[in-house]
């Protein structure tokens, strides 16, 4: 009996700091949230105040720019380049049917802006991210893939503070319709506007839920380790290499 008693104690020594490691390990794995805060509609006049906010905040962000508003505010450009936030192409004119009518128009959409900003911002410009003008559920499976195949990642979104799309009675309602949506999911793309005050006004706030909730504030990106990260994303996105694409019903 006493036998048994040792052989079972030496059991569980040996069983156990294997249990409290594996249990650490999903702990640090399920603890990994990511939010990525993204603009559209860039620059405007007003965007060196939203990169003094980010800048207070200390968060990264992703700026889908307009090659025309790029022309109007060049300078406001090169401070979202200079903070050190991503930048991806939108388009010229935020113009859908530019990207519906051929490949053809769409590669000059891409390299129009592509050439815009190395004129009006800096000559090495270059970028891989991309963002449909209305995201990519109204655009044909091949326009898709010519911008795959052209060497960009593109990106809806699976959260949005709806401040392009919705009136709200106060920035508090914005704010709870935006938490609202997030529903404790690990991976987060948020999609918000440039030059909306009350967004300005709720970031704050947003920023606090998403720290106190555990998650880590990031840029887009083609890397690795963002791959891995959005892998885990409920939206709809594909990366350059990627045959098929990542589809989850967008909000």
């Amino acid at each position: 009996m006493m036998r048994r008693v040792l052989a079972l104690v030496l059991a569980l020594c040996l069983l156990l700091p294997g249990l409290a490691l594996a249990e650490a390990e999903g702990e640090t794995q399920q603890a990994r949230r990511a939010v990525y805060l993204t603009f559209d509609d860039g620059p405007k006049q007003d965007t060196p105040e939203l990169l003094a906010l980010l800048d207070e905040l200390d968060v990264p962000a992703t700026f889908f720019l307009v090659g025309m508003s790029v022309k109007a505010f060049p300078e406001n450009a090169k401070l979202i380049l200079e903070a050190g936030h991503a930048i991806g192409c939108h388009g010229m004119n935020h113009a859908a049917s530019m990207f519906k009518e051929s490949t053809d128009s769409t590669q000059r959409e891409l390299t129009r802006f592509t050439n815009t900003m190395r004129e009006l911002v800096d000559p090495d410009f270059s970028t891989d991210l991309f963002r449909f003008p209305g995201g990519s559920t109204g655009y044909g499976w091949r326009t898709k893939a010519f911008v795959r195949d052209e060497g960009y990642a593109w990106f809806d979104w699976n959260v949005m503070t709806g401040d392009a799309q919705y009136t709200f009675n106060k920035d508090a309602d914005m704010l709870d319709y935006t938490i609202g949506q997030v529903r404790e999911q690990e991976v987060v793309v948020l999609l918000m506007h440039e030059s909306k005050s009350r967004t300005r006004r709720i970031l704050p706030e947003l920023v606090a839920y998403f720290r106190e909730n555990g998650y880590e504030f990031r840029k887009l990106s083609t890397s690795a380790e963002d791959r891995e990260i959005l892998s885990r994303c409920k939206f709809n996105m594909m990366m350059p290499d990627a045959q098929e694409m990542q589809q989850v019903s967008q909000k």
